[in-house]
């Protein structure tokens, strides 16, 4: 009979360390699969920043191609934040002068930046220090300023809660 209550006594304690293990096996799994999720919602973080960066490099070389193309009105590109653009006439459907193809130009800048990025804003401006070069700067929304770049050549400061792409370039060939 004592033998029977050591084997009790025993297995009770046994059984009890067992649920110790698996609660802390439980608590390691469940911190495992934290971190997991923490890693991929970082993961989703940079892909849209990613995205966002890779759309603001096609904007902003589209512009830069229409610049290029209308070198001689390269003035009547300058934009600063926010300024909303005047109506242009449809230069896809009728012909234009290289003023209204500017003009057409910055409207159809407008929109792609309303529709393709949060928020999305551009200045236009041409470099203080290098003569005949033009500056882009395009931003869109981003709480967290995950990609901002420097104010060199006299460039805006990206806008607060915004990030920002930068491009330089030379308007004649």
């Amino acid at each position: 009979m004592q033998q029977l209550n050591r084997r009790l006594k025993q297995s009770k304690r046994q059984l009890g360390i067992a649920l110790l293990d698996a609660l802390v096996a439980l608590f390691v799994l469940a911190f495992g699969v934290l971190g997991l999720l923490w890693m991929h919602q970082q993961a989703l973080t940079q892909q849209r920043q990613q995205l966002m960066r890779a759309v603001a490099i096609g904007i902003g070389d589209d512009l830069a191609e229409r610049m290029r193309l209308n070198s001689p009105q390269s003035t009547l590109y300058a934009k600063a934040w926010g300024n909303a653009t005047k109506a242009a006439p449809d230069c896809t459907a009728t012909a234009c002068t290289r003023q209204e193809l500017a003009a057409w130009d910055t409207q159809q800048l407008q929109q792609t930046l309303q529709s393709q990025l949060p928020e999305g804003d551009a200045a236009v401006f041409a470099l203080t220090d290098v003569v005949g070069w033009w500056g882009l700067v395009i931003a869109w929304q981003d709480a967290n300023e995950t990609y901002k770049t420097d104010t060199v050549s006299g460039t805006p400061p990206c806008p607060t809660r915004m990030s920002c792409w930068r491009l330089f370039f030379k308007t004649d060939r």
